[in-house]
């Protein structure tokens, strides 16, 4: 059915109108960006064909040109509408995360981002947070793309673009497509590598995130940072000490 054979109530403008933006579906809300249908079928049809390119909304936010140009009567113009509404989502949403981070320095505010940005890829990609001193989001970065169960990180290559954008702290992320978010052996080595990179040059690794599409695991908050581990040998070793000094043990009688 055309728009217009419908119902004036029912049209997505009109409804949108009367009854709130929030109160229209996806597929009204992508009619409203297209605009109009072609003569074979209507914006609502059109619509559909469009939620229908991926697997879920947040998968729409990587729709290429060409993929939304393949549909028959999505020319340049609604194309490029469309994917300039999905870009303008993302900046908002990294700038929303931005302030957040800045307020709070909590590793949900940067992982909640995450998710959504890297956290529905079906191979696995490599992210590096770039920070200044303050801990002040100054740019991230896609730095690797994987196959669909391996990634790889090269410290040097990570950390020449933090000395490219003069960050002296930087958060490294990277997605797990299968959705279990528990470090692998391969992350604890990968981590590793680079936080002893970064104490090389000087830039500090304050974290390294994993995600899926809903869920985060920080290993800052599980102690597993090479400086917390460091820390808490450390610690130990000092109750030992103290322990021992303060009841000897007698070898000798």
């Amino acid at each position: 059915m055309k728009v217009k054979e419908m119902n004036k109530q029912e049209r997505p403008r009109e409804k949108a109108v009367n009854e709130g933006i929030a109160s229209l579906s996806n597929r009204e809300l992508i009619a409203i960006l297209l605009r109009s249908g072609t003569k074979d079928k209507s914006v609502l049809e059109l619509a559909d064909e469009i939620l229908h390119l991926k697997p879920n909304l947040l998968s729409l936010m990587d729709l290429r040109l060409d993929e939304v140009m393949n549909l028959k009567g999505v020319k340049t113009a609604k194309a490029t509408q469309l994917l300039a509404c999905f870009e303008i989502i993302k900046r908002i949403s990294q700038e929303r995360m931005k302030q957040d981070y800045r307020d709070h320095h909590e590793p949900q505010i940067v992982s909640d981002w995450l998710m959504n940005h890297i956290g529905h890829k079906e191979q696995e990609y490599f992210v590096v947070v770039f920070l200044n001193r303050r801990g002040e989001m100054i740019a991230y970065q896609d730095m690797f793309i994987g196959t669909g169960t391996k990634s790889f990180a090269n410290p040097r290559e990570v950390f020449t673009e933090a000395l490219h954008h003069g960050s002296s702290k930087i958060i490294c992320a990277h997605n797990h497509p299968s959705g279990n978010i528990h470090p692998s052996a391969a992350d604890y080595c990968s981590a590793d590598s680079l936080e002893q990179s970064g104490e090389l040059l000087g830039i500090k690794v304050i974290d390294h995130i994993i995600v899926s599409r809903c869920s985060y695991y920080s290993f800052r908050e599980h102690f597993e940072m090479r400086e917390q581990r460091i820390k808490l040998q450390k610690e130990v070793l000092e109750d030992l000490k103290k322990q021992d000094e303060k009841d000897p043990v007698c070898y000798f009688k």
